[in-house]
C-alpha cells in the first residue's frame, strides 16, 4: 500500500484525508462500516467471554495467553494463502461465506455450555475455528475496500472502518464484563453467532460489483516497492500488538493485581474504546503537516509509555487507558491509510493479508513471553516488556521510513 511513497505521504495540496464535495459515500461504505462494527463486536465478545471462563477456571495468565494465541495462529498461518485467494477471487463472496460459516461455529460453544461439557478446551476450539474464517474476511474485505472505494474517500473511509472495527473489539470487553457479571456467559455466545449473519446480510446487500476484466487493470511492470510494503506492514501490525497482548495482561492485571472483578475490567475496555474511536474519528481532521508517519509512530511510541505506567495505581490504569486507546487508534488509521494509499487493487488482499498474519504471529509470540513473566515475576514486569517491543519496533522502522509523512 505504501508503493508510492512520496506521493502518498507528502500530499499537503489539500487537508489530510479531505474529499471533494461530490464524492459522496457510496453502497459498499453505507453497508460495510455496520457489518464490520457487528462483526467485530462479537468477535471481541466472543474472546473476551472465553477468556475470562478459561481465567476463572484455569486461573492462570499463560491459559488465558493460550487462548489468545487460539485465536491468533490460524489467521497468521492462514493469511497470507487467503490474502491471494481474496485476489483471485470475488472478495464480497468470500466475506459472505465466512460470516455464515462463522455464525455456525459460533453456536459451538453454548451448546457445549448448555450440554455441561468441559468448557476450556471447547473454548479453544471455537476461537480457533472462528479465527481461521477471520483469516479469510480480513483480507478479503480490505480488497473489497480497495476495490469499491474511491482514491479520494480512502483516508476518510479508513478512519471511519478502524473506527468500526477497534470499536467492536474494544467495546466488546466492556458489554462482555457487565453482562457477565449480571446474567452469565452463555447469552453472549449466542449474540456472537447472531452478528455473523447480521454482517452477512450486509454483505450480500452489497451487490455484485464490476467484473475483473471490466475494472481498470494497472500497467505491466507498475507496482509496489516491497521494503516500504513490509515496514509500513510492520508498524500496522505493532499496533495489533498493543491491543491483543494488550487484552491478555489487563485481565490479569485487573484480576490479579487490583483484585477487582469483570465490571472494573469492562470498564477499561470501555475507556480504552472510547478514546481509540474518538481519535480515529478525528484522524482527517488532523493538519497535512503532521503526515501519517510521524502519527503512527509518535502514536505507538506514546501508547507504550502510558502502558509502562499502568501498573502502579488503578486510578492510573483507568486515566492512561483513555489516551493510550487514543494514541494507538491515530496510529492505526496512520499506518491504514499508508498501506491503502500505495497498495496496488489486485495485490490488496495478498498484502494485508501479510500485515495481518504479521500483526498476530508477533502478537502469539509477545503474549507468550510477557504471560510467562506475568506468571513467574511481578505483572508490571509483563507491561515493561510489552511497552520496550512496541517502542523498540516503532522507533527503529520509522527512522529507516526517512522520508517524511
Amino acid at each position: 500500500m505504501l508503493g508510492h511513497m512520496t506521493n502518498a505521504t507528502n500530499s499537503s495540496a489539500r487537508p489530510l484525508g479531505a474529499a471533494p464535495v461530490a464524492l459522496l459515500p457510496g453502497r459498499t461504505e453505507r453497508l460495510l462500516l455496520p457489518a464490520t462494527f457487528i462483526t467485530s463486536l462479537g468477535n471481541g465478545i466472543q474472546l473476551v467471554a472465553s477468556a475470562i471462563l478459561v481465567f476463572t477456571t484455569a486461573g492462570s495468565a499463560l491459559s488465558v495467553g493460550w487462548l489468545f494465541i487460539a485465536a491468533s495462529v490460524p489467521p497468521a498461518l492462514l493469511s497470507l494463502v487467503f490474502g491471494k485467494v481474496a485476489d483471485r477471487y470475488d472478495r464480497r463472496t468470500l466475506c459472505l461465506v465466512a460470516d455464515l460459516a462463522s455464525a455456525l461455529a459460533a453456536l459451538v460453544l453454548p451448546v457445549a455450555l448448555l450440554l455441561g461439557k468441559a468448557t476450556t478446551p471447547v473454548a479453544y476450539l471455537v476461537s480457533f475455528t472462528l479465527a481461521a474464517f477471520a483469516a479469510v474476511f480480513m483480507p478479503a474485505s480490505n480488497a473489497l475496500i480497495k476495490e469499491r472505494v474511491s482514491p479520494e474517500r480512502l483516508v476518510r473511509f479508513g478512519a471511519h472502518y478502524e473506527v468500526s472495527l477497534q470499536a467492536g473489539n474494544l467495546l466488546s470487553a466492556a458489554v462482555g464484563g457487565f453482562v457477565i457479571h449480571l446474567v452469565g456467559p452463555t447469552p453472549l455466545f449466542l449474540f456472537n453467532g447472531a452478528t455473523f449473519l447480521v454482517s452477512a446480510l450486509a454483505m450480500y446487500a452489497i451487490g455484485r460489483g464490476p467484473s475483473r476484466a471490466g475494472r481498470p487493470q494497472p500497467v505491466a511492470g507498475g507496482g509496489t516497492s516491497t521494503g516500504p510494503l513490509m515496514r509500513l506492514g510492520l508498524l500496522y501490525a505493532t499496533c495489533t500488538v498493543l491491543t491483543m497482548v494488550g487484552n491478555t495482561v489487563l485481565i490479569v492485571l485487573v484480576y490479579q493485581g487490583f483484585h477487582r472483578g469483570a465490571g472494573i475490567y469492562g470498564l477499561v475496555d470501555a475507556l480504552a474504546g472510547l478514546g481509540f474511536v474518538t481519535a480515529a474519528a478525528l484522524y482527517p481532521r488532523l493538519p497535512a503537516r503532521f503526515g501519517h508517519l510521524r502519527v503512527a509512530v509518535v502514536g505507538i511510541v506514546g501508547c507504550a509509555v502510558i502502558v509502562a505506567v499502568q501498573p502502579l495505581h488503578l486510578t492510573v490504569l483507568l486515566v492512561g487507558i483513555l489516551f493510550a486507546g487514543a494514541l494507538v487508534g491515530l496510529a492505526r488509521v496512520a499506518t491504514r491509510s499508508l498501506l491503502m494509499a500505495s497498495v496496488p487493487e489486485r495485490r490488496a488482499g495478498q498484502v494485508f493479508g501479510a500485515a495481518n498474519a504479521a500483526g498476530l504471529g508477533l502478537s502469539s509470540v509477545v503474549t507468550m513471553l510477557v504471560a510467562t513473566i506475568a506468571d513467574h515475576t511481578a505483572i508490571a514486569n509483563a507491561f515493561y516488556v510489552l511497552a520496550a517491543i512496541a517502542a523498540t519496533i516503532a522507533i527503529v522502522t520509522g527512522a529507516t521510513l526517512r522520508r517524511p509523512s
